[in-house]
């Protein structure tokens, strides 16, 4: 059965459709941890990736239990307020816990004129994208490139679903060390290649919340 909308104000807003986007900030100590964590010793793993960049890196143990215990939280966390979302607040009285399962995970090394194709992840319920490196200099692109009516060098794109009135299918995110998204492995999303000499380092990962009755 669907859930039942209720008002709960004279005006209200609301999204009853469309997936769920996460957001969160990570340490800086985190990030120092990760990028520690990329070396040359790691799987190379772009064979199982479309990724047209320089070199994919899965993470080992080690990486997993640091991504895994920082981030957890946060993931759990947008997996209950997503729930509770589309159920417009009711609940079933049970009482659960959230566990996260990290099935995958990998560094990205983004370098110059490289970029990565539209796709989407499968084998998990969820994904994600954190930001550990940027070229030197790429502000200045991007100062450039903000002066186009369209501007996307070195960014990421998001879309779902097909634009009608009112409802829009996908919005880009300049990146930042530091950012991490959280999102629906379904939802397709591209990178944007740029000019900028160095490179454009970030991580992702494939997810799945267990919930447990308690």
């Amino acid at each position: 059965m669907a859930p039942i909308f209720k008002p709960e104000s004279d005006k209200q807003f609301f999204a009853p459709f469309g997936p769920t986007m996460g957001y969160f900030r990570m340490p800086d100590e985190l990030v120092e941890q990760l990028n520690a964590q990329m070396t040359d010793q790691l799987r190379d793993h772009s064979d199982n990736l479309v990724g047209k960049v320089r070199q994919e890196l899965a993470f080992d143990e080690a990486t997993i239990g640091i991504a895994g215990q920082a981030l957890s939280q946060v993931v759990c966390e947008y997996h209950i307020w997503s729930k509770k979302r589309h159920l417009f607040g009711a609940t079933t009285g049970e009482r659960i816990n959230v566990n996260l399962e990290i099935a995958a995970g990998w560094f990205v090394r983004q370098f110059e004129n490289e970029y990565n194709p539209l796709h989407m992840h499968t084998g998990c319920t969820l994904s994600c994208v954190g930001y550990l490196a940027l070229p030197d200099g790429i502000e200045a692109e991007w100062e450039e490139d903000y002066k186009d009516h369209h501007p996307s060098h070195g960014h990421i794109q998001f879309a779902h679903g097909t634009d009608t009135h009112y409802s829009f299918s996908n919005f880009m995110v300049k990146p930042q060390v530091g950012d991490f998204y959280i999102f629906p492995s379904h939802m397709f999303h591209c990178v944007y290649p740029f000019k900028t000499v160095g490179e454009r380092r970030s991580f992702s990962m494939n997810m799945i919340v267990h919930e447990e009755k308690v």
